[in-house]
C-alpha cells in the first residue's frame, strides 16, 4: 500500500530532522548567532514535519483497516511487511539518537530535561502503535483465513522488537502456505 511507504518515508524524514534540527539549532548557538528566525524556522519545520509523519501514520492505519474490510489480505500483508521490516534501522538509529541526545541535555541541565524525556518516548511509541494497527489487522485477518493463531500474536504487534520478530514468523509462515497451495515446495 502506498499510505504504509509514505509513513515508512516519513519516518525517516522524522528521524533525519531529529538531528538536523538539534545539531543546526546549536551550530548555529554556537557561531554566535544565537536564537534567530533561523532557528525558529528550523524548529517550527520540524514540528509540523512531526505532525505530518502522525498524519500519515494514522492515514496508513485507516488504510489498513479499509484494506481489511475488503478482505485485501496481500494489501495488508504487503503493508505489514513494509512497515514492520523497513522501520527497523529507523527504531535503532531512532533509539541510540534519542539516547545521546537526551543524555546528553540531561546531564547538561542536571536533570531538569528529564521531565521532557516522555515527549520524545511518546511520538516514537505512536509511530509504534499506528504501524501495529497494521500488524494487528494482518493477524486478524491471517486467522479469519484458517492460521491457528492466539490472541498473543495480536498483542505482540504493539511491543517493540516482539512486533518485528513475530512479523518474520507470521510472514514465512503466510508466504510458505501460499507457495504450498500453489503446488511449489
Amino acid at each position: 500500500m502506498r499510505t504504509a511507504k509514505l509513513f515508512l518515508a516519513g519516518m525517516y524524514l522524522h528521524l533525519l530532522l531529529s538531528v538536523v534540527t538539534p545539531v543546526g539549532i546549536l551550530y548555529l548557538g554556537w557561531a554566535g548567532a544565537g536564537w534567530n528566525r533561523f532557528n525558529g524556522g528550523l524548529l517550527l519545520f520540524y514540528l509540523a514535519m512531526l505532525l505530518l509523519v502522525q498524519l500519515l501514520g494514522w492515514s496508513s492505519a485507516g488504510a489498513s483497516i479499509l484494506a481489511y474490510r475488503r478482505s485485501r489480505t496481500d494489501r495488508l500483508l504487503a503493508a505489514w511487511r513494509t512497515l514492520k521490516l523497513g522501520s527497523v534501522p529507523f527504531y535503532l538509529v531512532n533509539f541510540l539518537w534519542s539516547f545521546l541526545v537526551w543524555g546528553a541535555l540531561t546531564a547538561a541541565s542536571r536533570g531538569i530535561f528529564l521531565l521532557l524525556v516522555p515527549i520524545p518516548v511518546c511520538v516514537t511509541w505512536l509511530l509504534i502503535i499506528q504501524s501495529g494497527i497494521t500488524g494487528w489487522l494482518a493477524v486478524r485477518s491471517l486467522r479469519e483465513e484458517g492460521a491457528n493463531l492466539s490472541g498473543l500474536w495480536s498483542a505482540c504487534q504493539f511491543l517493540p522488537v516482539l512486533d518485528v520478530l513475530t512479523a518474520l514468523a507470521l510472514l514465512r509462515r503466510a508466504e510458505r502456505k501460499t507457495l504450498e497451495s500453489r503446488g511449489l515446495p
